[in-house]
């Protein structure tokens, strides 16, 4: 499963890039897997805007998944709009669909299967492939190169029918800067079609993973409500 790459490399791209975007709002339309989807953002973050997806995020997320949607707080993205982005974001939020599984049926019985892989010992070689992969592509941006620490893993967040959600702790360093991110994900069964959702915020102490914990439950239940 893709899962353990992707909670390790998406920090990177407000990390250290920056890029002008628009702000927009409310819940989101989008397609995943053929189906038309809901996508609420969580609470105090807002549609990052096509700007930023296609500018940024997209280029960002491992090849193994697809950009679904992507949200900031307000703030960031006006800090975005300013253009006193060079120290990155401190918090923002994506969801993303599996290119391999998109299309296929997620019953039970396989979101049971997918769970199993969740956490598994592979941590390492993960964010080996992490790293070059974030590498080359920032290469092509211009930028420098970034090294991705291995995740460490916080455990479960929560488990329901249709979802589960974990957290972990990152560090990315880029010439003399480093910053550690936490990462809150979720893996969320929607009408039959399975996604990932992460919270992602700079990491300042414990409280930051309680919070992130809370938002997630509350922005997965809200992902679920609205697409029954």
């Amino acid at each position: 499963m893709t899962g353990r790459r992707r909670g390790i490399r998406t920090s990177v791209a407000v990390l250290f890039l920056g890029v002008c975007v628009a702000a927009h709002g409310a819940d989101l339309k989008v397609r995943a897997g053929g189906l038309d989807l809901t996508m609420p953002a969580p609470d105090n973050f807002q549609d990052s805007g096509e700007k930023f997806r296609t500018t940024l995020f997209e280029l960002m997320v491992p090849s193994a998944n697809r950009l679904v949607a992507a949200f900031a707080p307000a703030a960031e993205i006006a800090k975005m709009d300013a253009g006193n982005s060079s120290g990155g974001l401190d918090a923002y939020a994506i969801v993303e669909a599996p290119r391999q599984m998109e299309y296929a049926d997620c019953t039970p019985e396989v979101f049971e299967q997918v769970l199993k892989s969740v956490g598994a010992p592979a941590a390492e070689l993960a964010g080996k492939q992490a790293t070059e992969e974030m590498n080359f592509r920032l290469k092509t941006l211009g930028q420098r190169s970034v090294d991705i620490g291995s995740p460490e893993n916080l455990g479960g967040i929560f488990q329901k029918t249709d979802a589960y959600g974990y957290a972990s702790l990152t560090k990315y360093s880029q010439g003399d800067r480093s910053v550690t991110m936490a990462t809150a994900s979720a893996v969320i069964r929607v009408r039959q079609r399975l996604i990932f959702a992460y919270i992602f915020r700079r990491y300042e102490s414990p409280e930051t993973v309680m919070s992130m914990a809370k938002s997630l439950e509350a922005w997965t239940d809200s992902i679920l409500a609205k697409n029954r």
